[in-house]
């Protein structure tokens, strides 16, 4: 299962503050079929579906923290902890720290 990572995520929130609706739904529709299996990002597609039928700026403001705090939570699981691709990024530094 391949999740969008935050970059995309941050390009999307960024399309999303431009105002330009059709880049907007462009963008969210590219993204929604490369990451299928990304669930939380395709809710995030259908409920900018339903905002643009409705116009309603505050289904808006919560779709853009939505977008945010996907953002921040992709990042931190990127940058370190138990969801890494590999089991061990630093061979060597238990033993480093083994001898100290």
């Amino acid at each position: 299962m391949v999740l969008a990572s935050h970059y995309v995520i941050k390009n999307m929130f960024r399309v999303l503050e431009s105002r330009d609706v059709v880049e907007a739904k462009e963008i969210f529709k590219k993204f929604s079929v490369r990451y299928s299996d990304d669930t939380k990002l395709v809710r995030i597609y259908n409920e900018y579906s339903k905002y643009l039928k409705s116009r309603d700026p505050e289904k808006l403001d919560e779709i853009k923290s939505t977008l945010n705090r996907l953002k921040d939570i992709r990042k931190r699981e990127t940058s370190g902890g138990t969801r890494l691709w590999f089991k061990d990024r630093r061979p060597g530094v238990m033993q480093l720290i083994k001898i100290t």
